[in-house]
């Protein structure tokens, strides 16, 4: 049976290269990639469509082994969504890495998820090191890619290719110990 990831993309504004590269990468290594949104047809920063195969409020953990959240400063839109939160929370409970790169981590941490966590994510405004401060996370912006447990969370476009493989390893490793 084929392994398979979901991709959760902002309607818009959703960082272009954050969802191509990783995409590229999951493919080639064999997974079946799946994306997920808010609205049918996501929109990039740089007008990069894509189609969704689900809405979040759609998605079912049970098929995917991993979930990417993609960056960009659309990602803003999951902030009060209840439904992504549980989603991703779901993956957790049932014992399966999640991924957040760029502005995207800040939603793990306004949903809790990061708390007692190393992390990284877009700090250029300063705004992910004083949300970590407020939500009980160690900030590393300094840092591309920071796996801490079941989370990975990465800073900006130039971490793509970066978490994109360490991700595979985290699935990797999880996978055999099942």
């Amino acid at each position: 049976m084929k392994r398979k990831i979901l991709l959760v993309l902002a309607s818009n504004m959703f960082r272009d290269c954050e969802y191509l590269v990783p995409k590229a990468f999951f493919e080639q290594a064999g997974f079946e990639v799946s994306t997920a949104s808010t609205k049918k047809v996501s929109t990039g920063r740089f007008g990069y469509q894509v189609t969704n195969t689900h809405l979040i409020e759609d998605v079912k953990q049970q098929e995917f082994e991993g979930i990417y959240f993609v960056g960009g400063g659309g990602s803003a839109e999951y902030a009060d969504n209840e439904t992504a939160k549980a989603l991703f929370k779901s993956f957790l409970t049932n014992n399966k890495p999640i991924a957040a790169i760029c502005a995207a981590p800040r939603n793990f941490l306004k949903w809790g998820l990061l708390e007692n966590k190393n992390a990284t994510g877009f700090d250029a405004d300063g705004v992910f090191s004083e949300l970590a401060l407020q939500y009980g996370a160690t900030a590393m912006p300094g840092q591309k890619v920071v796996t801490d447990g079941l989370i990975l969370t990465a800073n900006g476009p130039e971490a793509s290719e970066e978490s994109a493989l360490k991700y595979m390893e985290l699935l990797n490793q999880i996978n055999t110990k099942k």
